[in-house]
């Protein structure tokens, strides 16, 4: 028990993810991470924004590229959102932030778990940094279009294939007054096919620890009395890892310390450090 409330030096690879006391018991019991429609995340202009942004660029540079062009990729961006379903779950470089205790936490009474990022990147994801500042993004959508010009008299298939990979990093762009956030995504990518009716979803292709990934169900909940996909990924490669390093206690979480140490070494959580938030929120 010497190891409770050790200072340990911060590992610069720790990906930290905010939740609720519920989502904290599920997590380290099931060592499983849900990954969640980005449509249906808490900004409510999460992938809108990024979709304003490429409009601002491309209207700027229609008199440059000539709208057929600019309107072919905005076909293609488009056409990716009947075809890919993206699935995120969020973290953040920043372990101990007010604003994300009150959002994300539980105000504060949840907990903060920091997740080796090696570890997660052995599943079928993609580690994609939040994008804030929107002079930055404004040129990177410049430089994506520049690229897509190029590559069109090249290869048109990889054209295309670009303009979904396009799409799919517009998710990264965000509006800049959640800069404190620092967040962090991976993205997981479900497929739609179609049926005789419309469509449905499949989960996506991947690697998990160097092997094959084997598609996972596909779950549903109610979200605003909408049926919103998700699905389970663990995280622990069955149970031959364990990639939580780090436990924070919420600032209004009245938990012993102790208590959350014996939880975690009875469940077969080994090496964590656990620590409590040194902000004082009442």
């Amino acid at each position: 028990m010497n190891r409770i409330n050790e200072e340990l030096k911060e590992p610069s690879n720790i990906l930290y993810h905010y939740c609720d006391s519920g989502s904290f018991l599920s997590i380290c019991k099931t060592r499983k991470i849900w990954f969640n429609d980005l449509f249906h995340m808490n900004d409510s202009l999460e992938m809108h924004w990024g979709y304003h942004i490429w409009e601002k660029v491309a209207n700027i540079l229609i008199p440059k590229y000539g709208r057929d062009f600019i309107d072919e990729i905005d076909i293609h961006l488009r056409d990716c959102g009947y075809k890919i379903l993206l699935l995120s779950t969020s973290f953040t470089t920043e372990k101990d932030v007010l604003s994300q205790w009150r959002g994300y936490a539980d105000d504060g009474k949840g907990y903060v778990i920091g997740f080796s990022c090696n570890d997660l990147m052995n599943l079928p994801v993609r580690k994609i940094q939040i994008i804030y500042d929107e002079n930055a993004q404004i040129h990177r959508v410049k430089l994506m279009i520049e690229f897509l010009h190029s590559l069109k008299e090249s290869d048109y298939n990889e054209f295309v294939s670009t303009c979904y990979e396009f799409g799919c990093e517009l998710s990264s762009f965000k509006n800049p007054l959640f800069y404190e956030e620092k967040e962090i995504r991976l993205i997981h990518a479900l497929n739609f096919i179609k049926t005789d009716y419309f469509l449905k979803l499949v989960d996506g292709e991947g690697s998990y620890f160097g092997t094959e990934y084997k598609a996972q169900e596909i779950q549903f909940r109610m979200k605003d009395n909408i049926p919103t996909p998700y699905i389970e990924l663990d995280f622990s490669n069955n149970n031959l890892i364990n990639p939580i390093k780090e436990v924070i206690v919420g600032p209004k979480n009245m938990s012993l310390i102790s208590g959350i140490s014996i939880f975690l070494e009875t469940i077969g959580l080994n090496t964590i450090s656990i620590s409590r938030s040194k902000l004082t929120y009442i």
